[in-house]
C-alpha cells in the first residue's frame, strides 16, 4: 500500500498520476482513503494520548475559554494515576476508536438501504478527470482496515493490541 502511495502521489497537495490497469486505480483509491481515514485516526488518538500521559500541554493555550478549560479538567483527573491505569486507560481509547470506525466501514460495506458506491475524482497536475471506484457492492472496506492500521499510522504498537 505504501509503494502504490509513493509511486502515484506526485506531491504534498493531493495530486496523483492516474495507473493504467482498473485494479491499480482502485488499490490507489482504497490506500488513498485508508492513509486519510487512519491520518484522521492518528490525530485524535495523539489528543487523547496526550492528555492521558501529560499534566501540562505543550503549547499553552493563548487564553482562557470552553476547550482550555476542558483541557484542564482531563489533565487534573488523569495526573495522580500510576503509568499501568494511563496505559489501560489508552489502550481502550485505541480500542474504541478503532472499533468505531471499523463499524463505519461495515456500514458502508453492509449498507442497509441500497448500494452504497464510493469514488474518488482525484486531483491531478494534468487536469485528468476519472472517476476511481473505491467500493462497489460487496467489497469489504471493514477488512482493509488490519492493514492500513499497519500501513500508515504511527500508533501500530498500540492498535495491534
Amino acid at each position: 500500500m505504501k509503494e502504490l502511495i509513493e509511486k502515484y502521489v506526485v506531491d504534498k497537495f493531493g495530486n496523483i498520476e492516474i495507473p493504467e490497469s482498473e485494479e491499480e486505480k482502485q488499490k490507489l483509491a482504497r490506500a488513498l482513503l485508508g492513509v486519510s481515514l487512519i491520518s484522521n485516526l492518528d490525530y485524535w488518538l495523539d489528543n487523547a494520548f496526550d492528555l492521558v500521559s501529560n499534566p501540562e500541554r505543550e503549547k499553552p493555550f493563548t487564553r482562557e475559554n470552553a476547550a482550555s478549560k476542558k483541557d484542564k479538567a482531563f489533565r487534573a483527573a488523569f495526573t495522580n494515576l500510576d503509568d499501568e491505569v494511563k496505559e489501560k486507560i489508552k489502550q481502550l481509547i485505541a480500542d474504541t476508536t478503532t472499533g468505531l470506525l471499523f463499524s463505519h466501514l461495515v456500514s458502508f460495506d453492509q449498507f442497509d438501504f441500497g448500494e452504497l458506491q464510493i469514488k474518488l475524482t482525484p486531483k491531478t497536475l494534468h487536469g485528468v478527470t476519472e472517476e476511481l471506484t473505491i467500493t462497489k457492492k460487496w467489497e469489504d472496506l471493514h477488512d482493509e482496515l488490519p492493514e492500513w492500521m499497519e500501513n500508515f499510522s504511527k500508533h501500530q504498537e498500540q492498535l495491534k493490541n
